[in-house]
């Protein structure tokens, strides 16, 4: 098995708990692997995100849960540290069906928000031309890097059903 498979039951299971089909866990992998190249125990030293899903701090408090809105400590079924893979896949899939939602199901503006904000995308879409015109490069490249790994994975998938 290679190292960045380790993690596959969980983001099958967190996928599938959640209401996503089939094969769409490979996104959430693709997105850890872009995130943190699958390092649960990494930081970035600049913006303080940390773990798998590169939780900020905040965002971290609000979705420790897996639901919107602050939490209050010490509740049953809270998610205890983002750098535990399992509670921080749960938690990155859940936010990301939220995100899904608040931006018409549509995965390439769900991912921007994870990266560079939900308020700033609603912001860019209120701006004239697409939306994309106004991502920040980073972003953008965000983007284009986890569908180019969620590419790969769905024909890593294929191939081993000999397809």
């Amino acid at each position: 098995m290679k190292a960045e498979d380790r993690y596959d039951s969980l983001f099958k299971f967190y996928a599938h708990e959640a209401g996503f089909i089939a094969g769409e866990w490979r996104l959430f992998k693709a997105q850890v692997k872009q995130e943190s190249g699958f390092n649960p125990d990494i930081k970035n030293k600049h913006s303080g995100a940390t773990g798998l899903a590169q939780f900020m701090p905040k965002t971290w408090e609000e979705w420790r849960d897996s639901t919107p809105g602050i939490q209050s400590l010490g509740v049953n079924g809270q998610l205890v540290d983002w750098r535990d893979p399992e509670d921080a896949i749960k938690a990155q899939i859940h936010y990301m069906k939220w995100l899904l939602k608040a931006v018409g199901n549509h995965w390439d503006k769900a991912l921007a928000a994870y990266n560079w904000g939900i308020g700033n995308i609603w912001k860019a879409e209120k701006k004239e031309g697409v939306w994309t015109d106004h991502l920040p490069n980073e972003t953008a490249d965000y983007i284009v890097k986890i569908n180019r790994y969620y590419r790969e994975y769905q024909h890593e998938a294929l191939k081993s059903y000999g397809c």
